[in-house]
């Protein structure tokens, strides 16, 4: 007779609550942001290009459409009116009039 092993089925019970409650909180619609002027926009780009912080972009969208997640990723790079950002899944380019809302991202624990 063989063992039939359950897959993940069997590691559920380790998941602490801390990491339960990050998860859902991950998988929350996004939710729109207050729109930024010109001038913040370009001292938090300042900032992150000479400390190489991590950035969480909005970008503007038509008007009633739902927002979306914001681009996560650590800006490399402006020229002209486009910032690029290295994300996980490669190198996006962004124009600077399509920011609605920039902000600094640390890295979230889910545990203490």
């Amino acid at each position: 007779m063989t063992y039939k092993d359950r897959g993940m089925k069997k590691w559920g019970g380790f998941i602490l609550s801390e990491h339960t409650a990050h998860i859902e909180q991950a998988n929350q619609a996004p939710q729109w942001k207050e729109a930024m002027d010109e001038a913040s926009i370009q001292d938090v780009l300042e900032h992150a290009l000479s400390h190489r912080v991590m950035l969480a972009i909005q970008e503007h969208q038509a008007i009633g459409i739902e927002a979306k997640a914001d681009i996560l990723g650590q800006l490399i790079g402006i020229e002209g009116d486009s910032i690029y950002i290295r994300t996980s899944s490669g190198i996006k380019a962004i124009e600077l009039s399509n920011i609605r809302h920039i902000e600094e991202r640390r890295l979230e624990k889910w545990y203490s």
